[in-house]
């Protein structure tokens, strides 16, 4: 995954968001936190919102392992 990407939740752990059809944009290089452990982890600006503590077009850190990649950018 690379900045400028639209990806998507994957089916496993997350169905009900996959299936929701929820969208966001890659905003960072994949990287790994101090917090994260050996788990790359990367920013993303979601379409919708994810929680009153993540409406849309925030920044959130997701796992790389936990999405999956709709449309690449060129």
């Amino acid at each position: 995954m690379k900045v400028g990407d639209l990806v998507k939740y994957a089916p496993f752990p997350h169905e009900e968001l996959h299936n929701s059809g929820v969208i966001g944009l890659v905003a960072s290089e994949p990287y790994v936190a101090h917090c994260s452990g050996e788990m790359h982890l990367i920013d993303i600006i979601w379409t919708t919102n994810r929680g009153t503590a993540y409406p849309a077009g925030c920044v959130c850190q997701e796992y790389v392992d936990e999405l999956e990649t709709v449309s690449e950018s060129r």
